[in-house]
């Protein structure tokens, strides 16, 4: 490793999964639709699955270099276990090169690893009890570039009734698909926008991918899944373009998948457009209520877009400011005044481990993570 110009050394090499030997020592990895073909001591476009001795390594396994704990509408996710805490971490690296990225310091960061935490799969779970979160996301970078890590940590997760939620960008290959997202219970995932001309230009992908996976956690799984559009002005918020991500929404997935149309802010190579403007999102709200979908939010500014309304009696049932839950007014999932079912994940579906397993867990996390303040 002395000469892998990639991350900081990490103890020991995780070697990866899917990835197949090639002449001349090289590796490719068909993790997600790039399909990097990485030669000896290079990395993939992610930065951190690299080739070593004709091998292929996740450097990002259990290495994570960002771990807080959010309130889950922040993912954001509306419709799964609301005004909970979630244990939030990401490791470094992308598989996109979005232009915008509101996380670029550790998506693009090639040093941020050396500010990591060994943390093993098996003790992530004991510090989302340690700090009563119910879940744990996957985030702040992409996940799927670590998804090796992820697998080991959701098989954790499950012993203590914890969940596992992805935040992705969805750019992930049918060979590694269900390797990963068969293990999760949530994910929200980010729909960019709904031209090729913007994938290509503004995050270096390509959209047909990413619309593949949305599918396949409607058809094929029983991931709960909430989508998200950020906004960014003159780029991606033309009406017409709206109306027509919504529509493949309601043809493709239905009507009650929660949808949040997101408010952008100047960052990373993309400082030249401005605010998005509250009225975008209004407006974008506006025709994905008229193209049929029940649950559309507004994020990243304060409105009544943020709050959960009953799409049959129009019963106020979950109230937000910002993050915050302020009223939940559901009772077993549904809507207490014409008891109409709100799809969901109301309650802990995995419910929860014993007063001893936890008091345990906690004990374990103080003794060897006393120290991390998140």
């Amino acid at each position: 490793m002395d000469d892998l110009k990639i991350l900081q050394k990490t103890e020991a090499l995780h070697e990866a999964r899917w990835w197949e030997a090639e002449p001349g020592g090289r590796a490719h990895c068909y993790l997600c639709p790039r399909h990097c073909h990485i030669g000896e001591g290079q990395a993939g476009f992610c930065f951190i699955r690299v080739n070593e001795g004709g091998k292929l390594y996740s450097l990002g396994y259990a290495s994570p270099a960002a771990m807080q704990i959010d309130p889950i509408e922040k993912k954001p996710l509306n419709h799964f276990l609301p005004g909970t805490r979630v244990f939030s971490m990401g490791t470094a690296g992308c598989n996109m090169g979005c232009f915008f990225c509101q996380n670029w310091d550790i998506s693009k960061s090639r040093s941020d690893q050396v500010r990591s935490q060994h943390l093993p799969p098996e003790d992530v779970p004991l510090l989302a009890i340690r700090n009563g979160c119910p879940s744990i996301a996957f985030t702040y970078n992409e996940p799927t570039i670590w998804g090796e890590y992820v697998i080991d940590i959701c098989r954790a997760a499950k012993d203590y009734g914890i969940n596992t939620v992805m935040v992705s960008n969805g750019y992930i290959t049918r060979e590694a698909f269900h390797d990963i997202y068969d293990h999760v219970d949530a994910a929200n995932i980010d729909l960019k926008a709904f031209t090729e001309g913007f994938y290509g230009r503004i995050t270096l992908t390509h959209l047909q991918p990413v619309l593949d996976v949305l599918k396949w956690l409607k058809d094929e799984t029983n991931v709960w899944f909430e989508i998200t559009n950020l906004m960014i002005p003159t780029l991606n918020d033309a009406q017409d373009e709206t109306r027509r991500l919504c529509d493949w929404i309601v043809r493709n997935l239905g009507t009650d998948v929660p949808l949040h149309f997101t408010a952008f802010h100047p960052d990373f190579k993309l400082q030249d457009k401005p605010r998005t403007p509250p009225e975008t999102l209004h407006a974008a709200r506006a025709i994905a209520l008229d193209a049929g979908l029940h649950y559309v939010y507004e994020g990243n500014i304060y409105s009544d877009g943020a709050h959960t309304r009953c799409p049959s009696c129009g019963e106020m049932l979950i109230r937000r400011s910002w993050h915050d839950v302020e009223e939940n007014r559901l009772k077993g999932g549904r809507c207490p005044k014409c008891y109409l079912a709100i799809p969901g994940r109301w309650v802990n579906p995995h419910g929860k481990a014993d007063a001893e397993t936890r008091a345990r867990a906690r004990e374990i996390a103080e003794t060897k993570y006393g120290e991390l303040n998140l």
